[in-house]
């Protein structure tokens, strides 16, 4: 929500604008919603109503147009009915909701990620080495189960490209907690 000079202690004298200002006239994506204190879904809540914002230590709003996009790995729902998430917010969130299922139901998507990440590394690495996964290999990477979904998918690929020496990734290549 940003801050007016001298809001505390250590503020810079300029104040600072927060995330909602500096995604005005765009969209701000707020990750892992679920995880936002009630004190800030309070806040959350009373922008969405009004799209005005008040930094911190100050006392002018400011009219702010964003489009806001969340993501959560929770029952956003449950939460609310157990009172640890503001039902008030969860519906004012909750106007197109997508379901995005987990790594492991969408199987046909994880070797076009690990092709895609692959090349990723490799390019930001700087090598121009080219490197494929064997046969052997993609069948136990498309048998497992990605707990950590796509993330973790991202990881074992950057892994493997700093690992990998040759310009194939063998299924020796894969780190026992894969096969």
């Amino acid at each position: 929500f940003g801050y007016q000079k001298g809001a505390f202690t250590g503020a810079d004298q300029k104040g600072k604008a927060g995330y909602l200002e500096l995604a005005h006239r765009g969209t701000l994506f707020l990750d892992e919603i679920a995880e936002l204190p009630l004190s800030s879904q309070v806040k959350l809540l009373r922008f969405l109503e009004n799209g005005r914002v008040t930094r911190v230590g100050g006392t002018a709003s400011r009219t702010v147009d964003v489009r806001i996009l969340c993501a959560t790995h929770q029952d956003l729902d449950q939460l609310a009915n157990e009172g640890k998430f503001r039902k008030d917010l969860y519906y004012r969130l909750h106007v197109i909701p997508i379901y995005v299922p987990p790594l492991r139901e969408r199987k046909e998507c994880i070797w076009p990620l690990i092709q895609h990440y692959i090349e990723h590394f490799c390019s930001q690495m700087g090598s121009k080495r080219k490197i494929h996964v064997s046969r052997e290999a993609m069948d136990t990477l498309m048998a497992y189960p990605f707990p950590g979904n796509v993330r973790e998918l991202i990881n074992l690929c950057e892994r493997l490209v700093v690992m990998t020496e040759g310009r194939q990734i063998a299924l020796e290549d894969l780190p026992d907690s894969v096969t």
